[in-house]
Parts: C-alpha cells; structure tokens; sequence
C-alpha cells in the first residue's frame, strides 16, 4: 500500500506486514510497548544510576547525567527494563506519568516533564466569583453561610486602603441589599459608625477624631446612667464645677471655652471681672441669642437674677448723643412649659375693660362652628380697641403632652374672633365673625363641645421675653465692669403679664440676650451707628433660688416679691420689695 507505515504514528506500534511469516514475534513487540507506555507509572525521575537488580518492567524518567546503562541517554527519557536489558523510549508532548517517590503526576510539554498540577497563577485576576457571580465594582464575590479568614501561626489582620482621605475605606451592611449600617474612614479620616433605617438617610452615631483619638456620639447614648437619671447628658466634674450651686452651667467660664453661651459669643479669659473669663458680642444688633441649656424652674419660687457687662469705649466724638457710644442692652429669660414649648404672652395674657379681667364662664355649651358665645359677664370684654391681638379668645382646659390641665396657661387661643360692636354687654353675648374653629374645641370632650362654667376671657397680648435681669440698659461708663442684680418669682395669674412674675405653665427658663440693641447700621432711636466691631462683654450669669424670699398673691392675681436686705453697719436683715441694682465694681 504506497506511503503505509511499518509503525503507528504516537506509539510507534509494530504494523504486522502482509504474508509475513512469525507475525506473533511483531504482535508481542507492540504489545511490549503498550505495555511499557499505557498508563505510565516511573519509579522516579530524579535518580541518576540504575538499580542493580532491576525487575522486568521497572521504567524511570532519566534525568540528566545518568551513568551505568544509562550513560548517554538524554535526560527526559523513559527507560523501561524488559527481560534483561534496558530499553529506552523518547517521550512525546502531552504524554502524563505517575512519579512514585514524589506521588505526583508530570507532563511532557516537548522538552521537558512538568507538575501536571501547577499550582494555578491567582495573581491578578480581574475578579473571583465564590459561589456567586463577581463585577468590574465587586470584583470578589462569596456566597455562602460564613466567610473565614484565620491566621497563618501567629496574627492575622483585614485591610482596607483608600487613595486619598478625601476617599471611603468602610464596611457596610446591607438588608436586601440596602445600607443600614456602615463604620470606616469615609469622607475623612476619623472613625465614623453610621445608621440607616432606609438606606438613604444616615445618622452619625459615632466619631472617633483621628487627631486627638476623643470619641463623640452625635445623637448622644443611651445605658450610660441608670434609666431614671433621665435621658439628658452624663455629668461630669468639670461641669459640675461650673455650675456649682447655681443654675447657670459656665456662668463664669469656668469650662475654659463658651459652652452654653451662645455661638455669637467668643470667650476672652483676658478680659474679665474678677473672674476666670467673659464672653463678648461685637458689632451690630441682629437677634436675639439665647443659652444653650435651659433651666430647671419652680414657678412658686423666687430667683436671684445676676450678671455683669461692660460696654467697650470706642475712640471719637460722640457729645452729640445723649449717651454717647453706649448702647442699650436686654437680657432676660424666655419661658417654656413641660413640653419645651415657649409660652407667648397671650397663651395666659387677658384683656381688662376699666381694670375689670374679661376671664368668665360659659352660660351655654358652645361647639366648634358655633357663631355665638353665652357669657356670664362681659362687662371686662373688649368693644373699643380694632387690634385683633384684642379681639380674641382664650379657653382654659389645655392640657399637655402628660395630660395636666393648667390653672390660667392655655395654648387654646385664636386672635381677630369677634368685631367691634359684637360684644353686647346686656344679654352677655358675643357674636363671632367667623364660626369657632375646630383649634378651639374642648380636648375632653370627643365632639369638642365645651360645657356650661367652662372659663373662658378675651385674650389679649404682650412681650413674651421676660427682661428680667435688665431692660434696656445703658450703662454710665465704658470700660468699666457693671453688677447687676433682679428678682423673679411666683405664678402671675393676674393675666396681665408682670414682669417680675412667672407666667403660669413655667417648667424651664431660657437665658437670652438682646446685645448692642441700638447698634444699627445708619444708626437707630437716637443712638449713633458704632460700627460692626463694636463689642461688649457678658460675664458671671447667675439664676439661684432665694431661699428667705416670700412672695404674696395680690388682688390681680399677680405676685408680690419681698427679698431679704442687709444693713452691714448695723448687722440686721430684713425683708424688702424686690428691686433691680446695677453697680460699677
């Protein structure tokens, strides 16, 4: 047959020819040779010399430099002991042998047998998926019940670099694949442990500086005092220390920086009155600043109000102003019920006709959409003055978040309710211009109908802000430290707002300023425009209770204040009305 081969192509099998005689002789030849490279095992592939009683069919992978009967063989080969001689056979690329003494499988790449299980190249992969299917933005991915990373003998540490602080190295933790909590350097490098109940709106619950390593807790943290100490902030000695017996916490600086006074206030330890520091406001007048903290306040009692100020002398010719570069100066206490909610002057403020109070009860129940009230009297109701603030109504039987019904605070209250001419003080009726609003409607009674008897006045309005400590004070001398000293005391049922009493509903008090009130761009109520750097300081804010005061409910309702006096010279003590005192030191 043209071009047939006496041997077969891989194996190099003995082809019996054709009318050959001893065809077995060619037949057992090519059954030698299977059997010397069908499912290759070696000995081993390492030694040089061959043993020196070998059995027939021990086969080893030659390598280089091998003596004996094997001297001059290539390395690589495969020698194969038959009968009584070594027989020695050129390998092929791809055949695969099992090495006994190493107990691991090679291939023949063409010039050379290699470990059949390299270990696999892991470096650089562009992304592994476990279980899981990974991306170009998750380029690991595992799936599975837990995910374990151990030591190698000693420690072990979890890594995550970021670029550039301005980057985000964090773990986050998702629920259906939406972030609910996530702690790592993420926008900076402090520490941060945030939350989420949506995934989209985060709350940062812990921040550790990476600068001084001090912790914060911006929503602040539970479990750190017994639950009835309340929820508010741990106390601590220092501020302890600067609150002392007082209600004011840092009246004095103590604390060495401005908490609890407000941000338009700086510190100066440089600039005060016997005293560790002061706090200065300069420039023009803006608003009104408060306290950060507000004050624990018993109504019933009375409180010694004190404080300094100094107004800052400006170089200048100011003689054409009655009080030259001096400016007015407003400091009192805003009042807050239980709630925390401010109480305006007309949540307890009643209009008076000719000193009579308009505070009287209903004659006939009165509902929501009603158009005319029913009124026991209203001799002391408005019908002169076209000011809504004076023509409204005020429903005693508010209650707050806990349920109390207070004695004479009420936020029940609607202005501009009835006209001039509406109230008719023969039959005791007032006719409204508009039907009574739902805001007005009994809270104790579903349908919102209030009773016969319920009280109810014509409202009225005033200040809201207590000035207390000072009222548009003007102080007689620059660069120079003034003492100032007032009283506030007792429950002012009167209606009409007395400043030295506390409206009714008082649970918490408020610190506030009016700073450099005059001070206006263009100037302002005969007061010069001193400029935007124009200062005045604040210092030693003082709200202790009065424990030798007495107070006395007047005729009105209102509270009388006696406090007691002190003669040095002759050693006695007595009790005075309450007065202000504004004095240099």
């Amino acid at each position: 047959m043209p071009g047939f081969s006496d041997f077969s192509t891989h194996l190099a099998l003995p082809y019996i020819q054709p009318a050959q005689a001893q065809k077995h002789i060619t037949h057992n030849e090519g059954m030698r040779r299977l059997d010397a490279l069908v499912h290759l095992s070696a000995t081993s592939m390492s030694i040089a010399t061959p043993p020196s009683a070998p059995n027939s069919g021990t086969r080893f992978i030659l390598p280089t430099g091998a003596s004996g009967a094997w001297a001059g063989q290539p390395a690589s080969i495969l020698a194969v002991f038959e009968d009584t001689t070594w027989i020695f056979y050129a390998p092929q690329p791809g055949w695969t042998a099992w090495i006994k003494d190493i107990a691991r499988h090679q291939v023949f790449d063409g010039s050379d047998w290699q470990n059949l299980t390299n270990t696999p190249d892991y470096q650089n992969l562009p992304q592994l998926g476990v279980q899981t299917t990974a991306d170009s933005i998750n380029r690991l991915a595992v799936a599975g019940t837990a995910t374990l990373l151990t030591h190698a003998g000693a420690g072990h540490q979890v890594k995550i670099n970021k670029a550039a602080t301005a980057d985000t190295a964090s773990l986050l933790f998702q629920t259906g694949w939406s972030g609910r909590a996530e702690m790592g350097i993420a926008g900076s490098d402090n520490f941060e442990v945030k939350v989420s109940p949506d995934g989209t709106t985060f709350h940062r619950a812990l921040i550790a500086d990476a600068a001084t390593g001090r912790v914060r807790f911006p929503q602040g943290a539970d479990g750190l005092a017994p639950e009835g100490f309340g929820t508010g902030p741990v106390l601590t000695t220092d501020y302890a220390a600067a609150r002392g017996t007082d209600l004011v916490t840092n009246g004095t600086g103590l604390l060495g920086n401005t908490y609890n006074y407000p941000p338009e206030f700086s510190y100066d330890a440089t600039t005060a009155p016997n005293l560790p520091a002061s706090f200065s406001f300069a420039g023009y007048y803006n608003n009104r600043v408060q306290m950060l903290e507000p004050l624990p306040i018993d109504p019933n009692r009375v409180y010694r109000l004190e404080s300094y100020l100094r107004q800052e002398r400006l170089p200048g010719d100011w003689s054409a102003y009655a009080n030259g570069e001096r400016h007015s100066q407003y400091m009192g206490l805003i009042c807050l019920d239980l709630d925390d909610e401010i109480i305006m002057a007309h949540h307890h403020m009643r209009y008076r006709k000719g000193g009579v109070d308009s505070l009287t009860t209903l004659t006939a129940p009165l509902a929501p959409g009603d158009t005319v009230i029913h009124l026991n009297d209203t001799s002391g109701w408005n019908d002169t003055f076209t000011a809504s603030y004076y023509r409204g109504l005020i429903m005693f039987g508010y209650r707050n978040s806990l349920g109390f019904t207070y004695d004479r605070y009420s936020r029940l209250v609607e202005m501009d309710m009835f006209d001039i001419g509406d109230v008719d003080k023969t039959t005791h009726t007032v006719t409204l211009n508009k039907p009574l609003p739902v805001s007005l409607a009994n809270p104790d009674d579903p349908s919102g109908i209030w009773p016969i008897g319920a009280e109810i006045a014509n409202a009225s309005s005033g200040s809201t802000y207590k000035y207390a400590f000072y009222n548009g004070l003007i102080l007689s001398e620059t660069d120079r430290w003034y003492r100032t000293e007032s009283y506030m005391g007792g429950i002012d049922r009167s209606g009409g707002n007395v400043l030295g009493n506390f409206p009714p509903g008082t649970a918490r008090a408020r610190v506030f300023w009016m700073p450099n009130h005059t001070n206006r761009s263009g100037g302002f109520s005969s007061h010069p425009d001193t400029g935007p750097a124009h200062r005045v300081w604040f210092s030693g804010v003082s709200v202790t209770p009065e424990t030798l005061a007495l107070t006395q409910a007047t005729a009105s309702g209102a509270q009388s204040i006696k406090v007691p006096q002190g003669d040095f010279a002759a050693g006695t003590l007595a009790l005075a009305p309450a007065s202000s005192v504004v004095e240099p030191i």
